[in-house]
């Protein structure tokens, strides 16, 4: 097992860590609130300019799992500062991009940067931190993304409105050389493992195309419609590239993705809990600015400041459960945490046209809280599951998990509300026309429609809850690391 570094270096590691995830998260929500300055900048149209984000969020997941194999073949060092500097100077290209179709491509090496620190970041945690100090540093880490997901639209709208747009990708540049600077002194060597076969291009090109054409599919299915031509060759093209990749990680030497890890239930049980939180948490907060300013007739600004409310008990929550951690262990956290995330989107599902602050702060407030307070005894109990020279491959797993379930899970709310919007209008002979002569009715019709959606949160949390009592308290899950969290495997 590593000798964890000397003290001082681990705080300037675990900060460099969460500058890592920092700006991983930042770049997923700083783009967004720029877009349509990008559009008018370079004469696109609205569905044309999305691809600026979209690019970003298909190529970084789909790289995530092939960077956490790397990983563990070469080592977290290399990759982790090779990262930085291709997240550097991807931005750079961003900024200045002369054209449109330029800033796309810009957005793709962008986001290769972003996998390879998003993809080792909790495995480095778990294999350089000594025992006793990894839940309270998996909580700081996830604070920090957390709060580079609530900073990203507040920086890129005063970066946007007081410089320009290309400010939003400029600010990432002396961050991301400072980063690698201070990683190259703080992160330790280790010695290669010892590579028993060559490294599994195949797998590696069967999942790109897989989750390449999953997220497109995702991402442009309601626009484009479902049924349409593009959407449906991505569904074929996903469901080949799937069987593909599955057969060729059965009998690959060494396989991208170890499937035998799912056999053991804990391992397989954390995983589809950690989706399913992401998938509802996103969901609803595609949805909620809808709600707030279409049934509520919140202001713009307004609404916003009510969204930063699950933001920061997020932060909160992720930087008690370390402290909780030792307390009360993995298992009862990740229960506490579902019954709270639970609790919040039955309240979510009560909402009206005449709901009090007080009760839209509340769920909000525990929205955020359930989901920080699940997310780091959760990751923990994933990392004590896998195998020393596996830890690579399910820390990129597991952010592919979330970021894929989040992306699911925003389709899937945005069908609900217009699916339930369409048969309750329909329930009462209403059309379009008649909805907006009756404002009253067509809010009160919405909210119904919100809540139909929200509800699909609470059916999610339940599962959650069901899966967290179901999974034991990992051996030794307070010490587990290294060697002996590979024994439980």
């Amino acid at each position: 097992m590593e000798t964890p570094p000397a003290l001082t270096n681990q705080k300037l590691l675990l900060f460099a860590i969460s500058v890592a995830a920092f700006m991983s998260a930042l770049d997923s929500s700083i783009v967004n609130i720029a877009l349509p300055t990008i559009s008018t900048s370079f004469d696109v149209s609205t569905g044309l300019v999305s691809w600026v984000s979209t690019m970003y969020l298909l190529v970084l997941t789909s790289c995530l799992m092939i960077f956490g194999k790397l990983s563990d073949r070469i080592g977290f060092r290399r990759i982790f500062l090779a990262g930085f500097l291709v997240f550097a100077a991807g931005s750079l290209f961003c900024a200045l991009s002369p054209s449109f179709l330029m800033l796309v491509g810009s957005r793709a090496i962008q986001a290769v940067g972003g996998a390879m620190l998003g993809a080792i970041s909790t495995a480095m945690v778990t294999v350089f931190l000594p025992p006793e100090s990894r839940a309270k540093a998996i909580g700081f880490v996830v604070t920090m993304a957390s709060l580079g997901v609530a900073a990203g639209p507040f920086l890129g709208g005063i970066l946007t409105g007081m410089l320009s747009w290309h400010w939003i990708f400029l600010i990432n540049v002396p961050v991301g050389i400072l980063a690698c600077i201070l990683g190259a002194a703080v992160i330790p060597s280790l010695p290669a493992r010892e590579k028993t076969a060559s490294f599994d291009r195949r797998g590696a090109l069967y999942l790109f195309i897989t989750l390449a054409a999953l997220i497109y599919a995702l991402n442009m299915g309601i626009s484009l419609g479902f049924t349409s031509a593009p959407i449906l060759t991505a569904g074929v093209i996903c469901a080949a590239g799937a069987v593909l990749f599955v057969r060729q990680e059965r009998s690959a030497p060494d396989p991208l993705l170890d499937l035998q890890l799912y056999r053991h239930r804990d391992f397989l049980f954390a995983n589809i809990g950690a989706l399913l939180m992401m998938f509802a948490y996103c969901g609803s907060n595609f949805l909620l600015p809808f709600f707030l300013e279409y049934v509520q007739g919140m202001p713009t600004s307004v609404a916003g400041l009510y969204l930063t409310v699950p933001s920061v008990t997020l932060m909160a929550a992720g930087y008690a459960s370390g402290a909780l951690y030792g307390r009360f262990g993995p298992r009862k956290l990740c229960i506490g945490a579902a019954g709270i995330y639970l609790l919040s989107f039955l309240l979510l599902s009560t909402f009206a046209v005449e709901t009090s602050a007080v009760v839209i702060i509340t769920a909000l407030a525990l929205l955020g809280f359930g989901l920080g307070l699940y997310y780091s005894p959760n990751t923990s109990e994933i990392m004590c599951l896998a195998p020393r020279e596996k830890q690579g491959m399910v820390s990129s797993l597991a952010t592919a998990e979330r970021n894929a379930g989040a992306t699911v899970g925003i389709v899937v709310f945005e069908l609900a509300f217009i699916q339930s919007l369409i048969t309750l209008s329909s329930r009462e002979g209403l059309t379009e026309g008649a909805l907006a002569s009756q404002p009253q009715l067509a809010g009160s019709i919405m909210a119904s429609a919100f809540d139909l959606a929200f509800f699909v949160g609470a059916i999610v949390a339940v599962a959650v809850l069901i899966l967290a009592v179901f999974t034991p308290e990992p051996p030794n899950a307070a010490e587990c690391a290294g060697e002996e969290a590979g024994m439980m495997v």
